[in-house]
């Protein structure tokens, strides 16, 4: 595996790529690997001929600077992960390589999922995404990109950006991928202690409850619409192990249509939707989400 720690050597490896007509898979991770970025890259290294890993941890994207200090940095480890499942390059630049002092800033107004749910929790943080997201597409310009499904929001708008933009990219969306007691894998969840790590269950467990109830409505209603009231009792009952857990604080539990990303208060059984979540377990923030059909 090639190491590229500057623009000039991505380049050089990209040129190479080209010239043996490669199609390029491209994973952007802010590195402390775990499973869930490694069924990333083996899908990409089994669909195209060459695939780039990148890891930045792009301070742009942290509203809050202790989160940023605190944030999980295990490169040489992400090394010996990358190497060992046959990654083709790893791109590892610096602050001062990915900002330069001649960027041109850009507006991006072409979604108001900037400033809901994530994005109302955490203010700049998918600005912060979608700019550093930009310039790793203008660096690599890859055929795929690859990303996971439990970062359903920034999904979502990766895929608006790269509508709006036009970029001649394929965004695979990829299932989130979960422990064997299924908590969905997270960088942060290095920082969980044994009791934390079994209070985050119940984030699972709200998630499949919710959907469990939803399905069960309407196996035994028979109905094609699911009112608002029935739907906040289910919710409510999802939610109860987390705000009676003294280690966990709900931020926000949710239901979208899964197609325009717009809140429900009721479900038709003839669309799809998610239920979303984010929680604090002590001072570690985690989200998840699931699909309802």
């Amino acid at each position: 595996m090639e190491i590229l720690r500057t623009i000039s050597s991505l380049q050089s490896f990209l040129q190479k790529c080209r010239k043996q007509q490669g199609v390029i898979g491209f994973v952007p991770t802010m590195g402390a690997l775990h499973n869930g970025h490694l069924s990333l890259l083996t899908k990409s290294i089994q669909n195209n001929h060459y695939t780039i890993c990148s890891i930045y941890i792009n301070p742009k994207q942290f509203n809050n600077k202790a989160d940023l200090a605190s944030y999980p940095r295990t490169t040489r480890s992400d090394i010996e992960q990358l190497t060992r499942i046959n990654c083709d390059a790893l791109f590892l630049p610096s602050d001062s390589e990915m900002y330069q002092s001649d960027d041109v800033s850009v507006e991006y107004s072409f979604t108001n999922l900037f400033n809901t749910l994530e994005g109302e929790k955490r203010p700049g943080h998918f600005l912060g995404v979608v700019t550093i997201v930009h310039k790793l597409l203008n660096l690599v310009r890859p055929d795929k990109v690859y990303f996971g499904e439990k970062d359903y929001q920034q999904l979502r708008i990766i895929q608006l950006f790269v509508e709006k933009y036009n970029f001649p990219v394929e965004i695979v969306g990829c299932p989130t991928v979960r422990n064997s007691k299924g908590l969905a894998l997270s960088s942060r969840n290095k920082n969980l202690k044994i009791d934390q790590e079994k209070a985050a269950l119940h984030i699972v467990k709200a998630l499949r409850k919710i959907k469990k109830d939803i399905i069960e409505f309407k196996r035994t209603r028979s109905k094609a619409l699911l009112n608002g009231k029935d739907l906040v009792r289910l919710k409510h009952l999802a939610i109860k192990s987390i705000v009676e857990n003294p280690l966990i604080k709900l931020d926000y539990f949710e239901i979208i249509e899964s197609e325009n990303f717009r809140f429900t208060d009721y479900i038709d059984y003839n669309k799809n939707y998610r239920a979303l979540i984010a929680v604090y377990v002590g001072q570690i923030r985690l989200i998840d989400n699931i699909s309802i059909n």
